[in-house]
């Protein structure tokens, strides 16, 4: 499934999404050499989360009955902080990772499974 166009809205349109912009007087967005453009509706690392996926994640968070966190050292921001509003909220969290995480480096209720 592409994402909708930018421009337009359109998903994968591109003839409506021409005849759309070539009625306001506008450029074309390719012509017959050129593939559009477009970007996965992923957040690659170094992007920040849509805030609409920020809410629907901390609603997540809020509703659910346990955290399971697995393959992930928890590094990236958006990850630690829904593991920390789990704990914070008295949400049990698991971790299944080979390594480290950084809850576990600041100490954030929970242990290594060794105890």
């Amino acid at each position: 499934v592409l994402p909708p166009c930018d421009r337009c809205g359109s998903h994968g349109d591109m003839e409506s999404c021409n005849n759309l912009y070539a009625d306001n007087g506008l450029e074309n967005i390719k012509n017959a050499n050129q593939q559009p453009f477009y970007k996965t509706d992923v957040v690659f690392f170094g992007d920040s989360v849509p805030r609409h996926r920020v809410h629907l994640s901390n609603a997540a968070v809020d509703a659910a009955d346990g955290l399971l966190c697995i393959g992930t050292s928890l590094a990236v921001h958006s990850a630690f902080r829904l593991a920390k509003r789990a704990i914070g909220r008295g949400v049990p969290v698991a971790i299944l990772n080979v390594g480290e995480t950084r809850l576990e480096r600041e100490g954030l209720g929970v242990g290594t499974g060794n105890e």
